[in-house]
């Protein structure tokens, strides 16, 4: 009888991994980091080049997609265990990961070499920060102002030693894609909870927009963000409008069915579009689902005044016309302008007003007012100030 196999020891896998995650970490300090300095020189004037990248969001996004870009300068390190080049992103390296999970490891590693230094100590005497106006504030110091200023204190992430930990390990599990170090200094302002209990749902917003939006709503009510982010639909709106999530949280469920159940089909993603704005959508919902279905060529486009003049005006059959006729004759830009945000509320309604004074001959409305339409809107376009005088 021949002997049983011999099982090799249950941690022997997990050796091998941390031998293969050493190997990944020495390569990329080493030859890897010298090959960058060849390709960019200038950041041979940090002390510490791979310190400085790792702790750089920006720095780190363009070596990334150095490696990306430039690959035939990395083949070297691109081979599978039999030192064949390895072409394709998701093929096993000689490290037995892919250059897309190395780059996973390096995103990781980014994230927490940027909170580090995000949350270092202050030092004894830090320099007085000078006041900032409301409006002059980036995008980032926002995301902080909202964060400092209404979350509760709980949940507000502390300027403390230890808050590094606390964000890295909130969202290490979720930082896969190197199109995300841009995001990770917005990411960082959030709070842990709020990364923790959305989890991935933070991470795929591609926005720093959309990460604001996510933020303002979690802090009214994390249940109405996970429910955002529960959906195949929600996620369309987060890959496409991340802002529309903020519309959404304002319609409330049943709201939001009814106008997605009116004018989603005929929209498709600039339904997105259309969320955005609250004044818009609290005009539609008051709306017969049919005049809805008119304009669903335009909803992303109209303001909430526009909205109200056009049903207010025209005729049920004349709606797409109108609006398609008015596009093509001012021209996108222009239509926008007039009857978009902020749009101008005194010549939609003139413009509304006309078209629905327009004697139309009786045996063929529809067909009439197509025939008439342009003639109206080069009037605009002939003399704009008589016409919005009623000249």
């Amino acid at each position: 009888m021949s002997a049983a196999p011999v099982k090799p020891p249950a941690n022997a896998a997990a050796d091998r991994d941390a031998r293969n995650r050493r190997e990944i970490v020495t390569t990329i300090k080493g030859p890897v980091l010298a090959r960058v300095l060849e390709l960019i020189p200038d950041l041979r004037a940090f002390p510490d080049p791979y310190v400085a990248v790792m702790a750089s969001p920006e720095l780190l996004h363009a070596c990334l997609q150095l490696v990306r870009t430039r690959r035939d300068c990395f083949q070297e390190f691109l081979v599978d265990p039999a030192g064949a080049p390895v072409s394709a992103d998701d093929v096993p390296l000689r490290c037995e990961r892919s250059l897309d999970q190395v780059i996973s490891m390096v995103v990781r590693s980014g994230a927490k070499a940027y909170s580090q230094k995000r949350f270092a100590p202050a030092p004894d005497k830090a320099p007085v920060t000078p006041a900032v106006k409301p409006e002059s504030r980036t995008l980032l110091e926002k995301v902080a102002a909202l964060v400092l200023g209404k979350w509760s204190e709980a949940e507000v992430p502390k300027r403390q030693a230890t808050q590094a930990d606390q964000f890295y390990e909130s969202i290490k599990d979720f930082l896969d894609y190197d199109w995300q170090v841009p995001l990770i200094p917005y990411f960082a302002e959030l709070p842990p909870r709020l990364i923790r209990e959305l989890g991935r749902g933070v991470t795929s917003l591609r926005t720093a927009e959309g990460i604001l939006a996510l933020a303002d709503i979690g802090r009214h009510s994390m249940e109405q963000a996970k429910k955002i982010l529960s959906s195949a639909e929600m996620r369309e709106m987060l890959d496409t409008q991340p802002l529309a999530a903020k519309g959404v949280a304002f319609l409330g469920p049943e709201r939001y069915e009814f106008l997605r159940d009116a004018v989603y089909g005929k929209m498709g993603e600039n339904f997105w579009e259309m969320c955005v704005d609250c004044d818009r959508l609290e005009a539609m919902e008051t709306q017969n689902a049919k005049d809805l279905e008119q304009m669903a060529s335009h909803l992303h486009i109209l303001s909430a005044d526009a909205i109200n003049q056009i049903i207010r005006c025209l005729q049920f059959a004349q709606i797409p016309i109108f609006l398609e006729t008015g596009s093509a004759a001012l021209g996108e830009a222009k239509f926008a302008e007039i009857f978009g945000l902020p749009g101008n509320k005194k010549l939609t309604k003139i413009f509304c007003e006309k078209i629905a004074a327009t004697r139309l001959d009786p045996a063929d409305p529809d067909g009439d007012l197509r025939r008439k339409l342009p003639d109206v809107f080069q009037a605009y376009l002939r003399a704009p100030d008589a016409f919005e005088r009623g000249l």
